[in-house]
């Protein structure tokens, strides 16, 4: 019993706990990146290159800290697919948050960006993971592709 809860903590709540920390993080990365670019962009342009900053550290901060992978040229490409549908439900929030609902083009990203945590988590843990697969070996080169 005890042995199933040590595995359990560390497989699923330790790397969701890093992955957590990642984000935090991140999400500072993000927002500082959307306050300095929304001063030359429309706030749905800088939402969308500050998410392209912040895609890019989340995926090297998580390759090291949170499922200790090397980070590959592959991993690169996939990671975003984990993003996809944060980048999408955001975007639609901010829009919506913006222009029906009237909120501060400087919060509703931040609103938008705290409902799609655990999504991008289970599709990240997904996609990280799977490309470290034996049968992907090729993509677990210590050399970026």
């Amino acid at each position: 019993m005890f042995l199933k809860l040590k595995s359990l903590i560390t497989d699923h709540v330790v790397p969701l706990i890093r992955f957590s920390l990642v984000g935090v993080l991140n999400t500072g990365i993000y927002y500082i990146a959307y306050l300095l670019l929304i001063l030359l962009l429309p706030y749905l342009g800088a939402h969308l290159l500050a998410w392209c900053v912040a895609v890019t550290v989340s995926f090297l901060l998580n390759c090291r800290f949170t499922y200790h992978v090397q980070p590959t040229w592959k991993r690169y490409a996939l990671f975003p697919l984990a993003s996809l549908p944060n980048i999408l439900a955001t975007s639609l929030g901010v829009v919506g948050l913006v222009e029906f609902l009237h909120f501060d083009v400087r919060i509703a990203p931040l609103i938008a960006g705290v409902c799609a945590v655990p999504f991008s988590y289970l599709l990240a843990k997904m996609l990280m993971l799977k490309a470290h697969a034996p049968a992907l070996s090729e993509g677990c080169s210590s050399s970026p592709e």
